[in-house]
């Protein structure tokens, strides 16, 4: 999450500002959906895990 843009008292600051260009090109970027996969998950797990990423 990047840093808030301003502090002000509405609460607001506590939000996360948009990247800039900059930090968007720096993101890291999945190549495929088996980065996402977690060792160790039981078969439920791993069926609802599945099941999130197809929604």
């Amino acid at each position: 999450m990047s840093d808030p843009a301003r502090h002000d008292e509405t609460g607001l600051d506590r939000l996360p500002r948009d990247l800039t260009e900059l930090e968007l090109d720096r993101a890291p970027v999945l190549t495929s959906v088996d980065e996402l996969l977690i060792e160790d998950l039981t078969a439920e797990e791993a069926d609802a895990f599945y099941a999130a990423l197809d929604a």
